[in-house]
Formats: C-alpha cells, sequence, structure tokens
C-alpha cells in the first residue's frame, strides 16, 4: 500500500520561486507596487490633462510631457510584469527609469 505525499511539484528549482520567505517578501513588494501603481495612476490622469489643455491652447504636444508619458506607460508595464510574475526584477527605482 502506497503512502499519499502531495502533490509532486516538477518545475525546477529556479521556477519555484524560492522559499517561502523569499515569497511573503515578494508579496509586500507586490502591495507596496500596488500602491505605487494606484499613485501613478493618478498622475497619469493629470498629465493626461495637461497635455490635453496644452494641445488645445498651443496646437501642438508638449514634447516633455510625452516623453514622460512613455516612461510613465513603460513603468506601469514593467509594475505589471512584476506583479504577475513575468518578471523578478523590480521596477524603478530598483531599475533605470524609462
Amino acid at each position: 500500500m502506497s503512502e499519499h505525499v502531495g502533490p509532486v511539484d516538477l518545475r525546477e528549482p529556479s521556477e519555484t520561486g524560492g522559499d517561502k520567505r523569499d515569497i511573503w517578501l515578494r508579496g509586500l513588494w507586490m502591495l507596496a507596487f500596488a500602491l505605487f501603481f494606484a499613485v501613478a495612476e493618478t498622475v497619469l490622469l493629470v498629465v493626461a490633462l495637461v497635455q490635453f489643455l496644452w494641445m488645445l491652447t498651443s496646437g501642438e504636444k508638449n514634447r516633455q510631457l510625452a516623453r514622460f508619458g512613455r516612461d510613465l506607460g513603460k513603468w506601469l508595464r514593467d509594475v505589471a510584469e512584476f506583479q504577475t510574475g513575468a518578471r523578478d526584477e523590480k521596477p524603478f527605482p530598483w531599475a533605470k527609469w524609462g
């Protein structure tokens, strides 16, 4: 009669994410980045509004706002990838901005 020992994890050790402490630490970072993400959404809204008003009054885009918006969008993508486990590296300020 065989004993049931639970499911067997067939993933490589590097894919399992490490020990429980590392996973809990990542969870804390995920929570922090979720809060940062919410703040960044508000910043994005303000930048979009300012850009709209700028274009309305001047007839052209503000290049600095457009560049910041592109970089902010990349950061939001990096956060989403970290949150979902698609990447292990933490986004800015632990990585390069933009």
